[in-house]
């Protein structure tokens, strides 16, 4: 009787060995990608509060040499407006307004225009007065074609357009950046400065990035972010001793229960 019993519970754990490590692996997996307080973002800004004085966008960009603009013009005569939404150059398959090394672009009845060194409210102004013997009522909006943002790292490396000069660095990293990989207390941001690069690192762990120049971004910044390593070695190396601790029970359940 006792040896039936013992054949039957034999047979029984047999049976669910392998679902009784499934769920034991799950649990462990689980547990290991349970993302840490160190990269939980802005930990110390309490529940229900405003934040005050913080940086603000107080720069405008200037158009420069190599500089590919969008033009669209609009009046009360959208048949006379046609001509002035026909751009003259086609850069990187895209029609635009290119500012050569003269630092002008060639615009139908005005002929060349000096635009470099001006602001794109500047530009809509001049463009809009120039326009009206021709157009009365004109409406013009320009907008940046080839500025952009480089993301690199701890994600697939992007180009991001920069079309204004409202994206901050939570909008870029929300485009190309992974919470769970990256090292969210060291995000280092490239910038351009004349001939120098200035090289500033952020903590997204706390409020300091509200306050940061770097907040908002300019052409050409280039953000890196660094992965996580240790993240990344602690997983290998709880997956390592589940491994191991499952080849060992199924090597004593085979020896115990042949």
């Amino acid at each position: 009787m006792w040896s039936k019993n013992f054949a039957r519970i034999q047979n029984k754990i047999k049976r669910n060995l392998f679902s009784i490590i499934g769920i034991g692996v799950t649990i462990v997996l689980f547990s290991a990608c349970t993302p840490s307080r160190k990269y939980i973002l802005f930990q110390d800004i309490p529940n229900d509060t405003t934040l005050t004085n913080l940086v603000s966008k107080n720069w405008e960009p200037l158009i420069q040499k190599g500089d590919v603009l969008t033009i669209t013009v609009a009046s009360l005569s959208p048949e006379n407006t046609v001509l002035y939404n026909v751009p003259p150059n086609v850069i990187a398959g895209k029609p635009g307004y290119w500012v050569d090394e003269m630092g002008t672009i060639e615009f139908v009845k005005l002929g060349r225009i000096q635009v470099a060194g001006l602001t794109i409210k500047q530009l809509k102004d001049l463009l809009e007065k120039k326009l009206q013997p021709y157009l009365s009522q004109n409406i013009v909006s320009i907008g940046f074609q080839n500025r952009h943002v480089t993301l690199i790292g701890a994600s697939s490396p992007k180009i991001i357009p920069l079309e204004d000069n409202n994206m901050t660095l939570l909008d870029a990293l929300a485009v190309g950046g992974n919470s769970e990989d990256m090292s969210t207390d060291n995000i280092l941001v490239i910038r351009e400065n004349g001939n120098d690069r200035d090289f500033k690192r952020i903590n997204l762990t706390d409020k300091s990035v509200f306050y940061s120049p770097y907040f908002y971004l300019q052409p050409n910044d280039i953000i890196y972010i660094e992965s996580n390593p240790k993240k990344a070695a602690n997983t290998i190396q709880i997956i390592s001793y589940v491994t191991t601790g499952i080849t060992f029970i199924i090597f004593l359940m085979d020896r115990v229960f042949r």
